[in-house]
């Protein structure tokens, strides 16, 4: 569905990101080249390493992990996203590791286990024996087809299953705790990102980046439920010495120097030295790319002559950028919230010609019921004339 009333091809403010549409990044140059910078080097190197990406609220963190994701699979690359959401409600390690392997390609990892298990005797590969329900359940499902592949799905999601489906599958009984889980999934990730591989197969994995969004969320768990968190992370990262990439992204008050305080001294140590990547407020003018950045992404191509900022006004678009710089709430998501307000409100009039474009007053009004003082803000003007 396109917007030839307002020169748009497609809606531009999406509040919740969609990692279909996070495949650019308004504004932000220097994140940009951060992100290019560090996937380059994630595909020269071969050890694990942990990486950390610390936002203000509102700055746009989880559009960027969306966005790093869409660059890891981009043509060349030999770079595998896997994306995961701390639970908000967890109970350990167990919920994220549901969460986590439910994104991996079963075909992908059968064809892996089977390039595992056909190596030629000599060739490197696990330094470490695979764990025996996983190798079961995989050379069942390479051989049983798509039936039995469901139920290796099931398996590994950790869902309650009957006797005879353990018995098919060849497995102990139901994932279900912090070890098991750490296991299994280090096992995934070594098959999927083997420390050696066939150069010549395009389709080779040379590194896994586990991205794990809303970490922050581990200060709110209880004492067992963090425990038990940090321990299968520290559990599968210390199982994979090569081919992974953790990636923690975090919503906070960053700094510069230092860690959040839950992550405990066998991850911390495992961090390093390289500086976090940090998603600060936006400047004023950072703030009036970012918007100009977005509308051109989504701008019409017969519509290119239009003003950078329609169909609103730039007097618009610097009056509200002021009054959030004001506020301390200069930051993506607040500038898309007001924006996609205000359009909504509006876009029939401009659609039957009502109104030209939304300018300072109309922009005003229909954010008047938004946390945005502008009477007080116009009282102070007043006072200093």
């Amino acid at each position: 569905m396109g917007y030839d009333h307002l020169g748009l091809k497609d809606w531009p403010f999406r509040i919740v990101p969609d990692p279909e549409f996070c495949d650019f990044l308004a504004d932000r140059l220097t994140l940009r080249s951060e992100v290019e910078a560090l996937l380059t080097s994630l595909e020269g190197r071969p050890t694990s390493d942990i990486q950390l990406i610390w936002s203000w609220y509102g700055a746009g963190k989880t559009h960027t992990v969306y966005y790093l994701a869409n660059r890891c699979s981009e043509e060349g690359r030999r770079l595998l996203p896997i994306y995961a959401e701390l639970p908000r409600e967890s109970g350990g390690f167990v919920d994220l590791y549901r969460a986590t392997i439910s994104q991996f390609p079963i075909e992908r990892l059968i064809d892996a286990y089977l390039e595992h298990a056909t190596r030629p005797t000599g060739k490197p590969g696990f330094t470490r024996a695979l764990d025996p329900d996983l190798h079961n359940a995989l050379a069942q499902a390479a051989l049983g087809g798509r039936p039995v592949q469901v139920l290796l799905n099931q398996w590994l999601l950790g869902n309650s299953l009957p006797a005879a489906s353990h018995r098919e599958l060849g497995v102990g009984g139901r994932i279900s705790t912090t070890e098991k889980c750490a296991s299994i999934l280090a096992d995934v990730i070594t098959l999927l990102a083997p420390r050696t591989y066939n150069v010549s197969d395009g389709a080779a994995v040379r590194r896994v980046i586990w991205i794990i969004d809303e970490v922050q969320r581990v200060e709110d768990l209880g004492t067992a439920a963090q425990r038990s968190m940090l321990s299968g992370l520290v559990g599968v990262f210390n199982r994979c010495s090569t081919g992974l990439t953790l990636l923690l992204s975090y919503t906070g008050e960053p700094q510069e120097k230092g860690l959040p305080e839950w992550i405990p001294e066998d991850l911390a140590d495992r961090i390093g030295l390289e500086r976090p990547m940090l998603l600060p407020p936006l400047r004023s003018d950072e703030a009036l790319l970012f918007v100009r950045d977005l509308l051109a992404r989504f701008r019409l191509p017969e519509y290119g002559h239009l003003d950078a900022y329609f169909p609103f006004t730039k007097e618009a678009i610097d009056d509200l950028v002021g009054a959030l710089e004001r506020k301390g709430d200069l930051k993506p998501r607040a500038l898309m919230e007001a924006l996609d307000a205000s359009l909504r409100n509006l876009e029939s009039q401009l659609e039957v010609g009502q109104l030209k474009s939304i300018g300072k007053a109309e922009l005003r009004s229909s954010l008047s019921k938004l946390a945005i003082d502008w009477e007080e803000r116009m009282s102070k003007k007043k006072g200093k004339g």
